[in-house]
């Protein structure tokens, strides 16, 4: 198996990896538990490794394995919702909850700019 046989879901606390084309869970590794005001992960891989934020900390996963390589609790730096990045990584390789994101925002300038017009 390869890193393009691997669909990736993070809700929950949770990050789960599924296999793309049969959709067979392949692992499932909690992060955290215990209540906070939100469950949500972000999350971004490259071919080995996952990386994950949720509830003020950061987590490397093993890609393959769902192993926990290593975690940073980000003293000082509080709960909110973080933005991740891998430097080097072509753009093709970018989050799909990015180019989502990129996309609905391109609908709503679209949608913005015909009511403008139409008044």
């Amino acid at each position: 198996m390869n890193a393009d046989d691997i669909f990736l879901l993070a809700t929950k606390c949770t990050v789960i990896a599924f296999h793309r084309e049969t959709g067979t869970r392949l692992w499932q590794t909690p992060l955290k538990s215990g209540w906070t005001s939100t469950d949500f992960v972000s999350l971004i891989s490259d071919t080995r490794k996952v990386f994950a934020y949720t509830k003020g900390e950061v987590f490397c996963l093993d890609l393959f394995t769902g192993a926990l390589l290593w975690t940073d609790g980000l003293s000082g730096m509080g709960f909110g919702i973080a933005s991740l990045a891998l430097p080097g990584i072509p753009q093709a390789q970018v989050s799909a909850s990015a180019e989502h994101l990129a996309r609905l925002e391109r609908a709503r300038n679209d949608s913005n700019r015909q009511h403008t017009q139409s008044d």
